[in-house]
């Protein structure tokens, strides 16, 4: 919400609302409130309107909770009125238990976040009550919650009408207690918000279907290779989530372990190839570490070697990108073979890898020359 539409409200409520949008990080995922709808209860003395009602949109569960939040611009200084949505009938917390409305502060700016946030825990304890009433969303939460280790949970349930609908789908959504802190800190240093890993699992027909989905942060998912290298298990017919959820995390960890030494083996692997070959050299990138380049000659005939480091290095083995100085294709770009295939072990050490690559190049580079001259363009 920007600043002219909090102009529109009573400067005390103003304040509320404002606190609110800039520290809204509330549940599980402390993603932001939406604010919309402003609304008023009364015009002002002259005549203008003054705001003092608005609903606030919360991230829950991968949904949102949409609250209507009611002041008095007559008596800014009083507590706010909820009004919960129609999906949200059956939650009638008591208000002498909401003890951040019974203790309102006035000139506490944070006081009607305080609200909100005790109000979404209260939420998420209605939502535990719920699923008692199903035997297996029951054991699957409560197996789960005993293991102590995850213990960051949300639970989305339709309004319990609409449970005796066989296509009803109730949603775990897990905050998955990964340490990311082994991560370079290159890949997550533009990423907003915090690192973390989120697992959904969606119970449909009673549990009868079960559908399981990882999300990740912008950087985290970025430093494991995107989202085509998360493929998480199947959940198997007769699993349970305290024997899923464990799995998901162990390879979650097992990838975050690949990506620190793989970030270790290429600063060795840059270091060995500068120490081999450091007058060649044209560049490299000196924070990811996952690309160099040489200008090299053989006989006369100088070409640039690439070299494109993977993420899952040594595991994966880096690739050789051979450029002539002197040649282009028919489209004006530099005439360039890519090698992926030659003599390699992860087993290696840096010295020895860069070793080996000379080697190869002595042998490569005749046929690239070649290739070069016949299949070239001089430019």
């Amino acid at each position: 919400m920007n600043d002219e539409v909090l102009e529109e409200f009573h400067p005390k409520i103003a304040t509320f609302i404002a606190a609110l949008q800039n520290n809204s990080d509330i549940g599980v995922l402390g993603g932001h409130v939406q604010l919309a709808e402003p609304r008023t209860s009364c015009n002002s003395i002259d005549g203008k309107k003054m705001y003092d009602r608005i609903q606030v949109n919360i991230p829950f569960a991968t949904s949102h909770l949409s609250w209507q939040v009611l002041f008095n611009s007559m008596h800014p200084e009083d507590p706010p009125d909820f009004i919960f949505a129609p999906a949200d009938s059956d939650f009638v917390p008591r208000l002498d238990e909401i003890k951040s409305l019974v203790n309102w502060d006035p000139d506490d700016p944070l006081s009607l976040k305080c609200v909100i946030s005790e109000l979404v825990d209260m939420y998420k304890a209605f939502q535990v009550e719920e699923i008692k009433q199903h035997t297996r969303l029951q054991f699957e939460y409560s197996s789960l919650i005993n293991t102590g280790k995850f213990t960051e949970m949300e639970i989305h349930m339709p309004h319990r009408r609409l449970m005796q609908s066989w296509e009803t789908m109730v949603k775990f959504l897990i905050r998955l207690p990964v340490d990311f802190s082994e991560i370079p800190e290159y890949f997550t240093k533009k990423s907003p918000g915090q690192d973390l890993a989120i697992l959904v699992v969606t119970y449909q027909n009673h549990g009868e279907k079960v559908y399981p989905q990882l999300y990740l942060s912008p950087g985290v998912e970025h430093a494991l290779g995107g989202a085509s290298s998360l493929r998480i298990p199947v959940y198997p017919s007769d699993g349970f989530l305290f024997t899923y959820v464990p799995q998901v995390c162990e390879l979650l960890e097992n990838m975050i372990e690949l990506v620190a030494k793989g970030f270790k083996k290429r600063k060795e692997y840059i270091a060995a190839f500068l120490s081999h070959y450091g007058r060649s050299v044209l560049e490299y990138d000196a924070e990811s570490f996952d690309t160099i380049s040489f200008l090299f000659e053989n006989q006369d005939f100088h070409f640039i070697l690439h070299i494109y480091i993977p993420t899952y290095f040594p595991k994966e083995q880096p690739e050789f990108a051979f450029q002539s100085v002197y040649h282009t294709t028919s489209s004006g770009r530099p005439f360039t073979q890519t090698v992926k295939d030659y003599p390699y072990s992860p087993r290696w050490s840096g010295n020895e890898m860069a070793a080996r690559a000379k080697i190869f190049m002595e042998e490569f580079i005749t046929d690239f020359k070649r290739a070069a001259v016949t299949s070239g363009y001089s430019r």
